[in-house]
């Protein structure tokens, strides 16, 4: 029998492939476990609509996360806080970074920020990435006093 596996299946293959299994293995396994459906026309023709939504998606996707990158390549990200004598009560980090970024008009999520964990004032260097697409910044942190 025909199947599209639904998911990835041991010794079997991969999500959305087609492959010939027994009509038994299909019929006690794969299908009461929602882990395939057999291959007719019609199911055929879903997975490849479906694979065509996501590579549309994906491309979408991409091209925003590019701008996204782009538009913040280069930006400025001050950030003051208490300090005694240049030293900082608490390490500032990709967080930090973050909610300075979205005061300016930017959002990325502190996973997206490569900033190491910061206890004196100056200004250092972080990278934002989206997907495949990196930009640097310029983080000054600064005294409030």
């Amino acid at each position: 029998m025909k199947i599209i596996l639904l998911e990835d299946v041991k010794n079997i293959g991969l999500k959305g492939d087609v492959k010939e299994v027994n009509d038994g293995f299909a019929r006690n396994f794969l299908f009461p476990q929602h882990k395939a459906v057999e291959a007719t026309e019609h199911a055929i023709s879903q997975i490849q609509q479906k694979a065509k939504a996501a590579t549309t998606r994906d491309k979408k996707q991409a091209k925003a996360d590019k701008q996204a990158v782009h538009k913040v390549d280069g930006v400025e990200v001050v950030i003051k806080v208490k300090t005694d004598k240049g030293k900082l009560y608490a390490a500032i980090t990709a967080k930090d970074v973050s909610v300075g970024l979205k005061g300016q008009g930017f959002k990325f999520k502190e996973d997206e920020i490569e900033f190491p964990p910061t206890k004196e004032t100056g200004s250092y260097e972080a990278t934002v990435s989206k997907g495949e697409f990196e930009a640097g910044i310029t983080v000054a942190i600064e005294s409030k006093d």
